[in-house]
């Protein structure tokens, strides 16, 4: 702060005094400065402290006991200085709180990779189903031809239809595997990938 900055602040602070007193306080500090000239204005501004404690000794001379210090106003600290503030509480609470938070990560870590290993297991199940209803239409579809054409037709229809079904069962199977993995799984990974981006995403809109 410099001569300017604190007549300025001064002045302000004892707005609230007759006009006269504030006059001949403000003259009184403008001489005050001049005398001592710009060379010694930060050493005179250090002698003197703060505007607020100047006005603060000011009212309380012309006021006497009836002025009360607490309903003084304070000088509000820099927004600057808050923010720092802030960061250096945050940056304490995450040291102090590292294990909590490490604990965290590996729980959500391992529900995330519990979570994979299922839709991973049920993928392997369903091609299982998959290849086994292909195998077993196939072959009782080849089963039933060969017994339509060696004297037992009744049979070989029967064997027929049914494998002609699972070989249907069986590409139904296929075309919802082709659909899970290109559709569904892409998207339940998305959607894992932006649940892990969230608490990052509000700490640094916070911050």
């Amino acid at each position: 702060m410099n001569r300017i900055g604190f007549l300025r602040k001064l002045e302000e602070l004892l707005s609230d005094i007759p006009d006269n007193e504030r006059r001949d306080a403000m003259e009184y500090y403008r001489n005050y400065f001049d005398d001592a000239g710009p060379e010694n204005e930060e050493k005179i501004i250090e002698e003197l402290g703060s505007p607020w404690k100047v006005a603060e000794s000011i009212k309380r001379d012309l006021f006497g006991d009836t002025y009360q210090s607490e309903d003084f106003v304070k000088p509000e600290q820099p927004a600057g200085e808050n923010k720092t503030a802030r960061n250096v509480l945050i940056a304490v609470l995450l040291v102090f709180t590292f294990p909590l938070w490490i604990a965290i990560a590996a729980a959500v870590f391992g529900l995330l990779a519990g979570l994979v290993g299922c839709l991973f297991g049920l993928a392997v199940c369903i091609v299982a189903f998959v290849g086994v209803f292909f195998v077993t239409g196939v072959v009782l579809t080849g089963t039933g031809l060969i017994k339509a054409f060696t004297g037992f037709p009744a049979v070989g229809l029967v064997l027929t239809g049914i494998g002609l079904l699972l070989l249907a069962f069986g590409v139904l199977g296929l075309i919802f595997t082709v659909w899970a993995v290109g559709r569904a799984l892409p998207w339940i990974l998305r959607g894992i990938v932006s649940l892990c981006k969230k608490p990052f995403q509000r700490r640094g809109a916070s911050i």
